[in-house]
């Protein structure tokens, strides 16, 4: 039965009158008749007794009108409810990244100042390793993938938003002795202790730096970390020299350095989102933090500069 007709039945018995119902439910008088007869023939009997001026409701049409109007009540809910958490899902986001000391650092103030924008946004946080990411965002379990270009091969059907790029350096306490070369070659690593971090966790472009490293050097001490968390205490522990980009270890420990290296390749920072999603809030965030991440490039430009007057 047609929930719209069962609408117009229960106004009718609550008014009693066929103009009034079609004045409240927006319809034609005639329409109201008409739905009102195709009940009726619907279920066999007579819901209403018609006079000139009123409508009297038959002991049928009563019975039927206590029935039906908690079912409606509840219909409505329901459709509220579920409006209501589309409404919600739609206005929240999923943003999955690896940890690091970047991400911890610029993730929370980009939420904090794209809230102040839109407050209605809630934010939801995936962090696992690069493969399992990459893997909920081909399975739509997060919106927003916070990668490095070249943690992105084997995706399909996405869309890269650049944000910022970078060239590798080396990570070391002040006081360390390379901490005063301007850049450094490979072979000025032979005999430090170096702390790399597990595959799982870096993209291909850090692995072939860690491997030339191991290659070019026969007298390195490495230590391995299971990921950036560990390797950034170690670090500041002066326990070895780690590698890494801006996007990765930020220049705002007072205690660390990072010096050039030279590795040529030049390294992206992107935000990733699966080409079928269509939430408006994901595109305003990525929006939002690509104009961040451009007053970033900029200061990234600047850091650079004054590294290299140095040499």
């Amino acid at each position: 039965m047609d929930i719209n007709r069962l609408k117009v039945f229960v106004n009718l018995v609550e008014t009693r009158n066929y103009t009034r119902t079609a004045k409240a439910l927006h319809m034609s008088q005639p329409m109201v008749t008409h739905d009102i007869k195709a009940i009726e023939n619907e279920i066999g009997t007579k819901l209403f007794d018609r006079s000139n001026k009123y409508v009297h409701v038959t002991r049928y049409g009563e019975a039927f009108y206590n029935k039906i109007k908690p079912l409606i009540n509840h219909y409505y809910m329901a459709v509220q409810d579920i409006q209501r958490a589309s409404n919600d899902e739609q206005n929240t986001i999923t943003i999955g990244f690896s940890y690091t000391p970047f991400n911890s650092l610029m993730i929370p103030i980009w939420i904090r100042g794209f809230n102040a924008l839109y407050p209605n946004v809630k934010f939801n946080i995936e962090t696992l390793n690069h493969n399992k990411l990459k893997h909920y965002l081909e399975t739509s379990e997060i919106d927003i993938l916070m990668s490095s270009r070249e943690d992105e091969e084997g995706l399909s059907n996405i869309k890269i938003y650049p944000l910022m790029t970078d060239h590798f350096f080396a990570l070391m306490s002040k006081n360390h002795p390379l901490a005063r070369q301007p850049r450094l070659s490979f072979t000025d690593l032979q005999n430090e202790r170096v702390i790399f971090v597990d595959n799982d966790w870096v993209g291909s472009e850090s692995v072939k730096l860690q491997e030339k490293l191991l290659q070019t050097n026969d007298h390195l001490e490495v230590t391995y970390t299971n990921d950036f968390a560990s390797a950034e205490i170690l670090i500041n522990a002066d326990q070895g020299i780690g590698f890494g980009l801006n996007f990765i270890y930020p220049d705002n420990n007072p205690r660390l350095v990072h010096v050039p290296v030279e590795w040529p390749q030049v390294i992206g920072f992107d935000a990733v989102a699966h080409k079928a999603n269509e939430k408006h809030c994901v595109h305003d965030f990525i929006k939002y933090i690509q104009n961040e991440s451009d007053k970033k490039r900029l200061f990234v430009n600047w850091y650079w500069w004054r590294v290299l007057k140095r040499i």
